[in-house]
């Protein structure tokens, strides 16, 4: 086995970090630890909580609003046509007793009771919406009726008769084009298909002690089933829009609480991602930092043994030295997380060295840089960090454009003299069509060589400071990025 395949053997954490080219072993290394969205988008999607619970609330709040409005409008229509049949009761009640007409009931044969019994039957017919009338014995003849071929007949099977013999007051509807009872054949020529009510009524003796008889009428209360149909339509209003009202708080709860841990689980997946960085910086930084070091003491030698050479060029190598040693101490103190105490800094004095430094790449680019800042009071931060972050949205509009273009970058002061704004402005590519109206995810890039790393530390570094930053397609083509930070205090 050959040097190469020895090394190419040993475990993934070492083959996701040997590559020949430096620049790409951290970005390759991070990759591998924390795989970002494309990687993701290959697994199999997860339970997902917005979906089912959609499906499922929605069977369960349509079932039970359903069954709900259905026991209410039956337990409405029944309590309605019950007490309707009551009143009829009390009201026939009333007649026997004044009219004693039970004594036809315990003799029919008497010819003394025929007349309270025409009386009672007068009264019966002409009660409000009955069609047909018929009075039964206690053994299920009828005595009487409205319809006088039924007068003598007995119908067998009548179960309502037997519960009203039986001393209950029963009441049914229906419609006479549905029944099926050889008693309603009449009725139905006489009702016209329409609605009608069964009510059979009990008929006592003198001391209510014992069940002579019943009573039974067919009405067709259009008032009463008006009333019923209005009751029923109000329940099935009242059940559909508190189904709709409980189904959409609920989902609105459930789809706000998703989003509220998916943005959990992207804060935490970049704070991993940065704890990555900052502890990967950490040995870069110290490898930096020797450098610098003896580059800062070359310089101050130089300046001691030959005071005469180039004292400004000496000078401005101490200058760089010190100001990036400061930059990469407060670069890695974000990156791990730690507390950095703001202080006031001259923004627009950091976009003039920002447009000094890109300056020369945006000409090689045939990039057109206009720098617009007015008077604009100090902001609130820490001039490495803020410098990073600057420089880092620069950067990416120069790149945006390989063939050249406009690059406008403006500063003003907003929201009543408590923000600055900082709007950089750029007629590249644009943003790709998936993170239109979102923030780039960690790790994604659009440049061949790019960490994606960049973006998500300037937002890192704003936000620290209580500032904003947002990213938009310009209308007329490119990318606009406005940038908001508090005025120092």
């Amino acid at each position: 086995m050959t040097k190469n395949d020895k090394r190419s053997a040993r475990l993934p954490f070492m083959a996701a970090y040997d590559s020949k080219a430096p620049g790409t072993r951290l970005v390759r290394l991070l990759r591998w630890l924390l795989p970002g969205p494309a990687a993701k988008a290959q697994r199999p999607e997860g339970y997902h909580l917005v979906r089912w619970f959609t499906l499922l609330s929605l069977a369960c709040v349509m079932v039970s609003g359903a069954g709900t409005a259905v026991l209410l409008s039956r337990f409405l229509a029944q309590e309605m046509l019950e007490r309707d049949a009551e009143v009829s009761a009390e009201f026939l009640g009333s007649i026997v007793r004044a009219e004693q007409t039970w004594t036809y009931f315990v003799n029919p044969a008497q010819e003394s009771s025929r007349v309270p019994l025409e009386s009672f039957f007068n009264h019966v017919a002409r009660l409000p919406g009955v069609v047909r009338a018929n009075v039964f014995a206690a053994n299920g003849t009828i005595l009487w009726s409205s319809d006088a071929t039924l007068i003598g007949r007995r119908f067998d099977g009548n179960d309502e008769l037997e519960r009203a013999l039986r001393g209950r007051i029963v009441v049914e509807s229906g419609r006479t084009t549905e029944t099926t009872k050889a008693e309603h054949v009449a009725l139905e020529a006489n009702a016209t298909g329409g609605r009608f009510l069964e009510a059979y009524l009990p008929v006592w003796d003198q001391d209510r002690r014992r069940v002579i008889g019943a009573v039974e009428i067919y009405r067709l209360p259009a008032a009463l089933f008006r009333a019923i149909d209005s009751g029923v339509r109000l329940i099935w209003t009242a059940a559909v829009l508190s189904t709709l009202l409980l189904y959409g708080a609920l989902t609105w709860i459930v789809a706000r609480a998703r989003r509220t841990m998916l943005r959990q689980q992207a804060q935490l997946r970049e704070a991993e991602a940065l704890a990555a960085v900052g502890a990967i910086a950490s040995a870069v930084a110290h490898g930096i930092r020797n450098p610098l070091a003896s580059i800062r003491s070359s310089a101050e030698l130089a300046a001691l043994e030959f005071p005469g050479a180039a004292p400004e060029a000496l000078g401005d190598i101490l200058r760089e030295a010190d100001r990036m040693d400061g930059w990469v101490r407060d670069l890695l103190q974000h990156a791990r997380g730690e507390p950095v105490l703001p202080e006031a800094v001259d923004l627009a004095a950091l976009l003039a060295e920002a447009g000094k430094r890109h300056g020369p790449l945006a000409e090689r680019r045939e990039v057109r840089l206009a720098l617009e800042t007015a008077a604009l009071p100090p902001v609130l931060g820490n001039a490495g960090p803020l410098t990073q972050a600057l420089d880092n949205l620069i950067a990416n509009a120069i790149e945006a454009m390989p063939e050249g273009g406009d690059l406008h970058v403006a500063a003003q002061l907003v929201a009543a003299g408590q923000m600055v704004e900082v709007m950089v402005e750029d007629a590249g590519m644009g943003l790709p069509g998936q993170l239109q109206g979102q923030w780039p995810p960690m790790f994604f890039s659009t440049k061949a060589h790019g960490s994606g790393l960049g973006l998500l530390l300037t937002r890192r570094i704003v936000e620290s400071y209580g500032g904003t930053i947002h990213i938009a397609p310009r209308p007329e083509g490119g990318t606009r990025v406005t940038l908001r930070l508090p005025v120092a205090p």
